[in-house]
């Protein structure tokens, strides 16, 4: 779908309305002002000083910029009384035409709001809802930020009327992180203090309101720049696997004559640890019931813990995979631990067929830094089709296994029990809409998610769902 003809309109009062006030001393001076207090908390708030912080934003920068512009655009000065936007088309509008003049004039009177993505129709727009104030949810038309939104995103941006469509001006950012929960918290606070204190009157209830919300502009231009930098400079989250140990991707590889190739399968396919999985090359896994290897992670300090299962049965774990290629065979395993427990299965077993292991030992890091580098492969690997089924079969049993768990964020109850309690409903449905929004994520991002719908009706609160 291409932009809406009024997407050009907007596009062209911006430009203009930001190129008279880089000659304009006057407005350069406040709109600096008021990107000041945008970025200088946050700037601190990360231990950078002003041109520190700049530059990490990169190309950032340009999305800062248009927050303070658009703040900048709804405040009133008493001295002389006058509105940037008021000023500018006085003295340029007869420039613009119709709807250019009427964009900056709905967005002169727009306030910032913080919203909920109830659902989303990828190139049109997305439907969301106000988590401040409450109300019936509204369509907001939005082409390209509805192919980047995902369904319980929460976006903090400002909604005008524009050539007789609701539109989102440029300013929409997702609220993503802790310190986002925090101001939502923060600002619901306020609106709450200020309805017991309005009375009845409504309209004067919506002005103050509206008032509180613009005073809040720059709390939430700051939390933007906070939650960029936090994304651009987050150090990789500590991996580690089920024993404990930091996660590597660690091959040991043993030259294997011809002659003996057949005298190594024999042994490792009556090797009853060994689970074979691959003829063309021969492929095994070394399985062990995970009741046997207790996780350790949970003593491993913050981190991560990932563990390969056999078709996704969580009751038992990998161990190790052996490949016999060519005249190699590879041992792949993901920490030096479990390198030296593989060698001390296979190394006797093989006694006489193989020869000297040569060990190549890579991290995470350096793992991804080659990804990045490497040219993109003209096939996938696994078959989209196949990641689906594996995921759809592991999620299944995953979130079967979930709904019976004791979870913390439910106050230790688990989600059926948490569903049965009137209190616990609000956490649940809060954290099924995570739930799905991370998958929603993932499906777009990677083209494999999972459809956690299900989960509602199982636990008989699909009519929260809203």
């Amino acid at each position: 779908m291409t932009r809406p003809p009024f997407a050009e309109f907007s596009s062209l009062a911006i430009r203009e309305l930001t190129a008279w006030i880089g000659g304009n001393a006057l407005w350069s001076e406040r709109l600096s002002v008021v990107l000041g207090e945008h970025f200088l908390p946050a700037a601190g708030q990360a231990g950078l000083d002003r041109q520190e912080a700049w530059d990490a934003l990169g190309e950032f920068t340009g999305q800062v910029f248009g927050g303070a512009l658009e703040d900048l655009c709804t405040r009133r000065y008493e001295d002389p009384t006058q509105n940037v936007v008021g000023d500018f088309l006085k003295k340029r509008g007869l420039r613009l035409p119709p709807l250019a003049k009427s964009y900056l004039e709905a967005l002169r009177d727009s306030v910032p709001g913080v919203y909920e993505a109830v659902a989303v129709q990828p190139g049109h727009g997305v439907t969301i809802r106000d988590l401040l104030i409450g109300g019936d949810p509204i369509d907001v038309i939005e082409v390209s930020g509805s192919r980047q939104i995902v369904q319980w995103d929460k976006l903090a941006a400002r909604v005008v009327e524009h050539g007789g469509k609701r539109v989102f001006t440029g300013g929409v950012f997702p609220l993503a992180t802790e310190s986002s929960k925090a101001v939502i918290d923060e600002l619901r606070a306020m609106l709450h203090g200020l309805a017991d204190g309005a009375g009845v009157v409504a309209e004067a209830f919506r002005g103050e309101l509206a008032n509180v919300m613009r005073e809040a502009a720059p709390m939430l231009g700051g939390l933007r720049i906070v939650q960029t930098l936090e994304t651009l400079h987050r150090p990789l989250p500590k991996l580690i696997n089920r024993d404990g140990d930091p996660y590597e991707f660690v091959e040991a590889r043993y030259p294997v004559t011809p002659g003996d190739r057949r005298g190594v399968i024999t042994r490792l396919d009556a090797e009853p640890g060994l689970q074979r999985t691959g003829a063309r090359p021969a492929k095994w896994d070394w399985v062990a019931k995970a009741s046997e290897h207790p996780s350790r992670a949970s003593s491993a300090g913050e981190g991560y813990a990932l563990d390969s299962h056999p078709d996704g049965d969580t009751g038992r774990v990998v161990l190790a995979n052996v490949t016999l290629s060519g005249k190699q065979l590879e041992l792949s395993v993901n920490s030096r631990r479990r390198l030296e427990n593989t060698r001390a299965l296979i190394e006797p077993l093989l006694t006489g067929l193989i020869g000297e292991a040569e060990v190549a030992i890579k991290s995470v890091e350096d793992a991804m830094a080659e990804k990045r580098d490497a040219p993109a492969s003209p096939r996938r690997a696994v078959p989209k089709r196949v990641e689906r089924e594996v995921t759809q079969r592991y999620l299944d049993f995953h979130y079967r296994e979930w709904l019976d768990e004791k979870i913390s964020a439910l106050d230790g109850k688990s989600p059926r029990e948490s569903a049965r309690d009137f209190e616990g409903r609000e956490r649940l449905v809060a954290l099924l809409k995570e739930l799905e929004n991370r998958e929603a994520r993932r499906a777009k991002d990677t083209g494999v998610g999972y459809d956690a719908l299900w989960l509602w009706r199982e636990l008989g609160i699909e009519h929260l769902r809203h």
